[in-house]
């Protein structure tokens, strides 16, 4: 599937975002969970992350540099808090590919 990352929040979450994918003509998100195959694109078309998610919870200490209220409880294994936090903040939103996990 094409389509572009999304950092997802509802009211109430005090800032908290769920890490998000969302499908070229899809209404609805679809939350990344662990085994999905995800590749993330530059602006420029270049591919600057492939792999398979795998999370693991953020350490208290890791935070991020954002102009942004944000944070999230877990974190891609491998790719620092704040960068992966960016990918998923920047706007306009990064391009993807995603192979969801069976």
């Amino acid at each position: 599937m094409q389509g572009k990352l999304e950092a997802y929040w509802e009211q109430g979450w005090e800032g908290r975002i769920a890490f998000a994918f969302q499908a070229d003509g899809a209404t609805m998100p679809y939350f990344l969970k662990n085994g999905d195959q995800l590749t993330i694109y530059a602006e420029d078309g270049t591919a600057v992350w492939s792999g398979t998610i795998q999370w693991v919870r953020r350490r208290f200490w890791e935070r991020h540099q954002l102009d942004a209220g944000i944070w999230a409880t877990h974190k891609q294994r491998g790719v620092a808090y704040g960068q992966w936090l960016a990918w998923f903040w920047q706007k306009p939103a990064l391009k993807a590919s995603l192979e969801i996990a069976e």
